[in-house]
């Protein structure tokens, strides 16, 4: 089983750094123009599209897992909410040129191939259109072989410090950008369930008694505990 695997059949919907409570005070710190078209990649279950679709936006979301759109939907379903799901890939998004005036990633291009990916949201936004996206960061410290490990165990695309994101964006084509909201990279996705519980989780029925699922999970807060402080996040945010 694959890490992506168990966030699909545990059904998570802010299993991103911070969590729901992240995705909150970004929204209040950097609150979107009224009207903006956004894309939000990598959506999974749906949750932080569904909110942004009960602020008003006109939003669609997009996931690689067919799976987590079966739960996205659903979720807008029973929350009587209007939002496009899609299925494809980051790398080769399906719109046309300058559709978006927001692109929202959650922890997505860390799983992709990372200038592919801005290269695409750059494509896909309007000219003044902003990106932003909440990542985990290298930091200093992290040896090679650590850095490979938890590329192993995520799949990670890249697992980029500080300066390697600042260069993609440049080279992406990006007018403005900067990196904000630094963080430690703390696992508090309890805490935050706690906080800001997910009345809508669809967890597969099975993956309660499956203990591939639960080593899985050991493993990767296993992980997450021996690299704790050599690992952050920020949010990136990219102007075209």
């Amino acid at each position: 089983m694959r890490y992506l695997d168990m966030l699909t059949r545990l059904g998570v919907g802010s299993a991103h750094p911070g969590g729901f409570s992240a995705t909150l005070d970004q929204m209040q710190r950097y609150p979107l123009p009224p009207g903006s078209r956004i894309l939000e990649v990598g959506c999974g279950t749906g949750r932080t599209a569904c909110y942004l679709a009960r602020q008003g936006f006109a939003v669609t979301g997009l996931d690689l897992r067919p799976e987590m759109l079966v739960k996205a939907a659903a979720r807008s379903a029973s929350e009587q909410l209007h939002v496009d799901w899609v299925e494809g890939s980051v790398t080769a998004l399906p719109f046309p040129d300058e559709t978006f005036d927001v692109v929202l990633a959650e922890s997505v291009t860390n799983f992709t191939h990372i200038p592919e990916a801005l290269a695409e949201y750059y494509r896909v936004l309007r000219p003044g259109g902003t990106l932003y996206d909440r990542e985990v960061l290298a930091l200093a410290g992290l040896k090679e072989s650590d850095s490979q490990m938890l590329r192993d165990f995520f799949e990670f695309g890249g697992l980029f410090n500080e300066e390697e994101w600042l260069s993609a964006l440049s080279a992406a084509g990006y007018e403005r950008f900067e990196l904000v909201d630094r963080s430690l990279f703390e696992e508090h996705l309890s805490r935050d369930q706690m906080q800001h519980p997910d009345l809508h989780q669809m967890m597969d029925h099975e993956a309660i008694m499956d203990p591939a699922l639960w080593q899985l999970s050991l493993r990767h807060d296993e992980l997450i505990d021996a690299h704790r402080d050599r690992l952050g996040y920020a949010l990136i945010r990219a102007e075209k």
